[in-house]
């Protein structure tokens, strides 16, 4: 059962890599030739939000598991079919190495009551340390258990994120290639709802979806590219909601308002609806 007593249950596992993974990940979210420290190794740098990769890796994992281990596993009796990951929250605390082999913990941080009837957020923090026990990156990923809820325990909190009510300083539009899925799964998340038609039917699409994760890889390249072309290493941390689905296809349009010295919030939408697939997104940078 749920209840704030699954605070602080966590595991560790091991995350290795090679600059081939950086490669992989960053053409996954969109990177072009001409974006050359992307895609090849002469000069190569990591984009920050392949930090997110250990929350739902597989491949390089040890202990490695067929599906990410979380420590919700750790709480008894507790459904975990039906899960919606609400929101993200990346910091970078030191630039993403080429390669590595990382110490990955995985720890419930808060647990807050939607109300009876209408479900649970879980907080799960993801932090990545190097081989020195220095932090490199912190998740925090929010998820909605929709079976949870009524236990008495805190309500969820509101993001602190404001979107102008005026023009965006900064549109971009975009497209995800028909493979999308296809080839961000290589990265780690190989849930099939991502390749597989019929399990992707079961769950009440079409076909197979982009995953949420990977459109936020979109919009951290593509705001760097406007921003500080090059310059990855400039991003501390980065936020968002998830709204609606994307589908392979789909076009996009990135909308960026300039706040802050060092800070942009930012939506992408749909081309064809106008409907949020991000939402309440922040980027801060030095």
């Amino acid at each position: 059962m749920l209840n704030e007593s699954a605070v602080g249950l966590n595991l560790h596992q091991k995350f290795s890599y090679t600059w081939r993974d950086i490669v992989l990940y960053n053409l996954s979210v969109g990177a072009q030739q001409e974006e050359l420290e992307y895609v090849y190794e002469k000069g190569l740098k990591a984009l920050p939000t392949f930090g997110v990769i250990p929350c739902t890796a597989t491949f390089g994992t040890d202990p490695y598991c067929a599906q990410p281990l979380m420590p919700t596993h750790q709480i008894k009796d507790l459904r975990t079919d039906g899960t919606l990951h609400m929101d993200h929250k990346l910091v970078i605390h030191k630039p993403i190495p080429l390669d590595a082999e990382l110490d990955i913990e995985k720890v419930i941080s808060a647990v807050y009551d939607r109300g009876e009837g209408k479900g649970a957020k879980i907080n799960v923090d993801v932090i990545g340390r190097d081989v020195y026990g220095e932090k490199l990156f912190t998740n925090t990923m929010g998820y909605l258990n929709r079976w949870s809820g009524g236990f008495g325990g805190p309500s969820v909190p509101h993001s602190d994120v404001k979107i102008p009510d005026r023009d965006p300083d900064h549109v971009v539009k975009g497209s995800y290639p028909m493979n999308t899925p296809l080839l961000y799964r290589l990265t780690g998340d190989t849930y099939p709802l991502h390749a597989d038609p019929e399990f992707a039917r079961k769950a009440g699409f079409d076909r197979p979806i982009v995953h949420g994760l990977c459109s936020l890889g979109y919009a951290c390249r593509m705001m760097i590219d406007t921003l500080f072309a090059g310059q990855p290493e400039r991003v501390k941390s980065l936020e968002n909601q998830f709204r609606s689905i994307a589908m392979p296809g789909d076009g996009f349009i990135l909308q960026m308002w300039d706040t802050v010295p060092g800070e942009t919030v930012f939506r992408m939408v749909k081309e064809s609806d106008g409907k949020a697939i991000l939402d309440y997104g922040r980027m801060k940078w030095e």
